[in-house]
C-alpha cells in the first residue's frame, strides 16, 4: 500500500466520523426542542395559571371540553374563565389551543410546544375596551398536532 492510498483512506475514515458526529448532535439538538418545557409546567403536560407563571396551575395532558369542573392548585378555584397565564411542555410537539366557550368553540389563543404566555401578553377586557380579552376567557382546550396559526 502507498502512502498515497494510506493518506486517502485515513481522510475517508475521517470524514466519516466527522459526518456521523454531525448527525449525532444535530439529532440531538432536535430533540431537546421537543422535549422542552415551559417553566413551572411538568414535562408533557399544558399547564394554566390563576396569575403570573408559577402561580395556583391545572396541568393537562389531553384536551378538556369543559373547564368548569376544574380547579387550580393549591388555591382550589375555578380553572373556568379564570387563567391568566399559559405553558406547554408537549413532549410530543402538540399545541395548546384554548377556547372561549365549551367543546372548543371560539378560538381565544395558543401556545407553541417549549413556550408560555404570561398575563402581561394576554388583552384583557379593559384594555381592549371591547368587551372580549384572552384573559380570562378560556374554558376549554383543545390539544392539536402543529398547526398554521399563530400561537405564542
Amino acid at each position: 500500500m502507498s502512502t498515497f492510498q494510506l493518506k486517502t483512506g485515513l481522510r475517508r475514515k475521517a470524514a466519516a466520523v466527522a459526518g456521523a458526529t454531525a448527525l449525532l448532535v444535530g439529532g440531538g439538538i432536535a430533540t431537546a426542542s421537543t422535549a422542552s418545557a415551559g417553566p413551572n409546567c411538568p414535562s408533557g403536560y399544558h399547564c394554566v395559571f390563576e396569575g403570573s407563571i408559577g402561580t395556583s396551575s391545572h396541568n393537562y395532558f389531553n384536551s378538556d371540553a369543559d373547564f368548569r369542573d376544574d380547579a387550580f392548585h393549591p388555591s382550589g378555584a375555578v380553572v373556568n374563565d379564570n387563567s391568566w397565564s399559559a405553558g406547554n411542555s408537549s413532549t410530543g410537539g402538540y399545541e395548546s389551543h384554548y377556547y372561549r366557550d365549551l367543546a372548543y368553540q371560539n378560538f381565544n389563543f395558543c401556545v407553541n410546544p417549549g413556550s408560555y404566555v404570561t398575563h402581561e401578553r394576554l388583552s384583557d377586557d379593559f384594555v381592549n375596551g371591547n368587551g372580549v380579552g384572552q384573559r380570562d376567557e378560556s374554558t376549554s382546550l383543545l390539544v392539536r398536532p402543529s398547526t398554521s396559526v399563530s400561537c405564542f
